[in-house]
């Protein structure tokens, strides 16, 4: 028979900051002999010609520091546990952005094969942090919603007889260190005093949204 490597799911989408574990499956046929086992895992990001050793075991034997990416160095490991049982676990912890991307699982054991698994890391606007001032010496207000996550979300201002207001509000973002978008809304008005007045962070690649 065809020596396959398999993946039970080829998509992960997880939260930054998070711990999580990709696998891939291959025939043992038996008791796994380790010293005839490579398993390479390698990830590549778009726009990016060259890939990332995330983990690399060679004829049974991992490289002790591990052969990897500084990216990914006392972040990723592989569950030598499950190798027995067919199954190349890459655990990798404190998801970052820059860890999204196609991943590589190459298994060589008495055949070659390989499968891509896709990740993607998001980050959700789960706090937002709201602030109104008033305007020194002008009858007007100036309402403030700040928050951080990725992808890139859209502010949506609006009052209680939801009127849109966006139009005139200024949205601008800055990149954290650890690639997230920190996102400032800001919304001057004249207020109407029965009025309550919301923003809303909607993260339209995920489709979720944080209001305050």
């Amino acid at each position: 028979a065809l020596f396959t490597v398999e993946v039970p799911q080829p998509l992960y989408i997880v939260e930054h900051g998070s711990n999580m574990t990709m696998e891939c499956r291959f025939p043992v046929n038996g008791s796994l002999n380790l010293g005839l086992l490579t398993v390479v895992w390698e990830q590549k990001r778009q726009g990016q010609s060259k890939s990332k050793e995330v983990y690399v075991l060679r004829n049974g034997k991992a490289f002790s520091p591990p052969q990897q990416h500084n990216d990914f160095v006392g972040r990723a490991t592989l569950l030598h546990s499950e190798l027995k049982l067919g199954r190349a676990i890459l655990q990798i912890t404190r998801v970052k952005i820059t860890d999204a991307g196609s991943y590589l699982c190459l298994i060589n054991y008495r055949g070659v094969d390989y499968k891509y698994i896709t990740l993607k890391v998001k980050a959700s606007y789960k706090t937002i942090n709201a602030q109104v001032m008033r305007k020194p010496g002008e009858d007007k207000f100036v309402f403030k919603c700040q928050s951080e996550g990725f992808p890139l979300a859209q502010v949506f201002w609006q009052n209680e007889k939801t009127v849109d207001l966006s139009e005139s509000a200024d949205t601008t973002y800055t990149l954290t260190s650890d690639g997230l978008y920190n996102v400032t809304s800001i919304l001057t008005f004249k207020p109407n005093m029965s009025d309550n007045y919301s923003c809303v962070f909607w993260n339209k690649q995920l489709n979720g949204e944080t209001s305050a």
